[in-house]
């Protein structure tokens, strides 16, 4: 079985987010290559390289998870690790790329993030942007898991033509939440202008994280009829 993750490096200045490079598990081995276009986009900006993958050119491979990837996983000798396996719906068995696929790898010192590679059949993501959103306080009293969202295009978006708001609505208002994370954009933006049906729904909610420079970190689930 074939699985695979993007590296996501976030621009601290911008906050824009490129993908970077491509992390694959298969056969129980690990391949880690940089990828083009937005590596190039990114090295314009000021990236140079992840810690531990110093050569842009080189594919590296392993029969275990990278230490320098893997140090970036919670550390067993916390005394609430089993409660952060059971936050983000893990077993204490989960294996090491499992846990990355579900923590990320985030941490609260760089810019950087594994997030799964888009797969129609499922796709979860956090809201991004949304410290942008002049309606984020207002929003904070309506938030709740399982509430109803809405893909909205923003093709005037000067940032990203293929920008997706993510709204909902309550007292017969819409709000604006934030948006869907730009390295999902192209691929589900292709979707919607299909007409392709959805059903998107806030899976888990912190508003409060530590470990974003949103106002909220709001999970969403998306489920595509494809």
């Amino acid at each position: 079985m074939k699985e695979e993750l993007w590296l996501i490096w976030k621009d601290p200045i911008l906050r824009r987010r490129y993908k970077i490079g491509s992390l694959i598990k298969e056969n129980n081995r690990y391949i880690f290559n940089y990828i083009n276009p937005e590596l190039d986009e990114a090295k314009a900006v000021g990236f140079k390289y992840f810690p531990g993958f110093e050569d842009l050119m080189k594919s590296y491979e392993s029969d275990d998870l990278f230490t320098n990837i893997l140090t970036r996983l919670p550390n067993e000798t916390r005394p609430d690790y089993l409660e952060i396996l059971n936050c983000y719906n893990l077993e204490k068995d989960s294996d090491d790329f499992d846990i990355l696929k579900a923590t990320r790898g985030r941490t609260i010192t760089d810019n950087y993030e594994f997030v799964p590679a888009f797969d129609s059949s499922k796709i979860e993501f956090d809201v991004a942007g949304t410290s942008h959103c002049s309606d984020v306080e207002e929003c904070k009293n309506y938030l709740k898991v399982n509430k109803k969202l809405y893909l909205d295009p923003e093709p005037e978006n000067l940032n990203d033509p293929n920008a997706i708001k993510i709204i909902f609505k309550e007292n017969g208002k819409s709000y604006h939440l934030g948006y869907v994370p730009r390295y999902y954009c192209k691929e589900l933006l292709a979707e919607l202008k299909k007409g392709t049906q959805y059903s998107a729904m806030i899976q888990s909610l912190n508003l409060d994280s530590q470990l974003s420079d949103e106002n909220i970190t709001a999970n969403v689930k998306l489920i595509l009829n494809i």
